[in-house]
């Protein structure tokens, strides 16, 4: 089966996961000398920076396009004779990427670095128009990494910068990044359903490159793991050892990591070493929190001290306006254990925009398909929507963890298979995403989806270039704590559901009228009337007058059972 991945939009895309063979690095003065994260922009007629021969080392300069606003850079350059030779500096916002590269590039800047306007990690980089024509390197880096930068680029000649491929640059390199890494399968351990060895472990590999001119004797990888609060050391692990050619690569395995009980949270660090001093140390160690948690079941990394869902950027599919939809997959022989009664999610939006009055909606699946490919799709028809919550934003939470109860708790069951998805109706909404940890490796091994989305009628595995899952969550907790509501009387199941027209009810035992009332996801009565049961038992409804998105009926017999339940409609 293909993996289908849909473009991110050009102008506030996400971060992608990058070579680590790739750096930006400060050179220049001493007190600042270290890597800094980054992305990279890979246009039309950009050199291939994994050729060392491509490599850029220069000094930073802010760039003047004379406006007010501070080095925009997307008009052409009054400072042309500071920039010429040298990396220009640039602050995102207001035009294109590639608008201000190719002002820099015309400028005779070498290269060019673009400071996020935004807290977190840097985002990819759309070319937009002109794109396609700049033939220097453009990166960004994060606005706190501007900040610390920021004075020593005003000189235009105190800060030195690295930008290209560390492959055969130093002697004895080891490196890896976070697509080699084997991660656990979720970005949280929930207390219920992961209670002991037999019910939750964490595969350990990595993938280590040797990016030295050199052989690396005995390279070897080290993960220790360490449990919060009380810094303890529940384990300690190092691979078994080989030598790695110039240019070469080695998969090796740990032991797995597993605990009788789990509780507090568990920082995971991996490492590489070597028999010959590492000469680039920064891409050594990566280091991976897990949070236990007791209400909720995310991909994404959680706060350990709040528990909070943390996401590392927003997305939006590009040229959308109409709305668009994210998802999760849930599935676990131990769910009957908890009940879902809502979701978290976090939102963002562009500069010229506010959240004010958007509305979201999430709902939550069964997947009834048989799935047998961790990159399988939905096809249309094996969604059966079973509860879902409403949100409008009455202010601008911008990346603010935000729940939403659904209309009714639901007991999840074990081993089915659930998709909780967020819908957006405005292409001013940017969803958050969790893409600090890369599953696509931890994912060959388990074998089970883990997020998609739909835009434009169509269903896609993610974003290109774009690690991780949705940071959307499924709100669940121990299903004994609660009461969860009767079903009701009236036995009624809506199909095809989702429906584009028309939605037929069986009602067994019930002959003539019934009342029947349906709401919208804002809470509007839409339908209001007494409707006619046909002879075979079914209530037939037509909804081809009524907009696309999730409606709660109630249908009435004059005995007094009642029933109600959702109907998708997605024309």
């Amino acid at each position: 089966m293909k993996k289908t991945l849909l473009t991110l939009a050009a102008a506030f895309a996400c971060a992608a996961t990058l070579h680590a063979q790739l750096t930006v690095y400060v050179q220049q003065p001493p007190s600042l000398e270290g890597p800094l994260e980054f992305t990279w922009s890979q246009w039309g007629a950009m050199p291939d920076m994994n050729d060392p021969a491509n490599n850029v080392v220069g000094q930073a300069c802010f760039v003047d396009d004379g406006t007010a606003e501070d080095s925009l850079g997307c008009n052409a350059l009054i400072n042309g004779a500071s920039i010429a030779g040298k990396i220009a500096v640039v602050y995102r916002g207001v035009c294109e990427f590639g608008m201000k590269s190719m002002n820099a590039q015309d400028a005779g800047a070498i290269a060019v670095v673009v400071i996020n306007n935004q807290p977190g990690a840097p985002v990819v980089m759309g070319a937009g128009a002109v794109g396609p024509n700049v033939t220097i390197p453009a990166v960004m880096i994060s606005q706190e990494a501007g900040a610390l930068l920021r004075d020593a680029i005003l000189t235009c000649n105190d800060l030195e910068l690295f930008i290209g491929s560390q492959q055969g640059f130093y002697q004895y390199n080891l490196g890896f990044d976070g697509g080699d890494i084997l991660v656990p399968r979720t970005g949280a351990i929930h207390s219920v359903i992961h209670t002991n060895a037999t019910e939750y472990n964490v595969d350990l590999g990595v993938n280590i490159h040797n990016y030295g001119a050199q052989t690396m004797p005995n390279a070897r990888a080290r993960c220790v793991i360490t449990q919060q609060p009380g810094a303890t050391v529940v384990y300690d692990q190092t691979s078994a050892s080989a030598d790695i050619l110039s240019g070469d690569s080695l998969y090796v395995t740990l032991p797995n990591f597993s605990q009788s009980s789990y509780s507090g949270s568990y920082e995971i660090v991996y490492s590489v070493l070597g028999d010959q001093p590492d000469e680039f140390a920064s891409n050594d160690t990566r280091t991976i929190n897990l949070t236990v948690v007791n209400d909720k079941f995310t991909y994404a990394l959680c706060d350990p001290a709040t528990q909070a869902i943390q996401s590392s950027t927003h997305v939006v599919p590009a040229n959308n306006t109409a709305g668009w939809r994210s998802c999760v997959h849930f599935r676990d022989p131990n769910a009957s254990r908890l009940a879902a009664t809502g979701f978290w999610f976090t939102a963002s939006r562009p500069s010229t925009a506010v959240l004010n009055d958007e509305l979201l909606e999430g709902t939550l699946f069964e997947w009834t398909a048989a799935v047998t490919d961790p990159i399988q799709l939905p096809d249309g028809t094996d969604l059966s929507p079973i509860t879902f919550g409403v949100y409008t934003f009455t202010s601008d939470l911008t990346n603010t963890p935000i729940y939403v109860p659904f209309d009714e708790n639901v007991t999840l069951v074990d081993n089915t298979r659930y998709l909780l998805c967020l819908d957006s109706y405005s292409g001013n909404v940017w969803h958050g995403w969790a893409g600090s940890l890369n599953f696509d490796r931890t994912q060959g091994i388990v074998g089970e989806p883990i997020s998609m989305i739909r835009a434009d009628g169509t269903w896609y595995n993610g974003f290109t270039g774009l690690d991780g899952a949705p940071s959307l969550t499924i709100a669940a907790v121990d299903a004994n704590s609660i009461g969860i509501e009767e079903e009701a009387v009236l036995e009624a199941t809506p199909f095809p559901n989702p429906t584009a027209h028309w939605v037929r009810i069986p009602l067994k035992g019930i002959n003539g009228a019934v009342g029947l009332n349906a709401v919208d996801a804002k809470g509007n009565k839409v339908i209001e009337q007494r409707a006619q049961v046909g002879s075979d038992g079914t209530l037939t409804v037509d909804m081809t007058s009524l907009a696309n998105g999730m409606y709660v009926f109630k249908v009435a017999a004059d005995d007094g059972r009642t029933a109600e339940f959702r109907v998708q409609l997605n024309k």
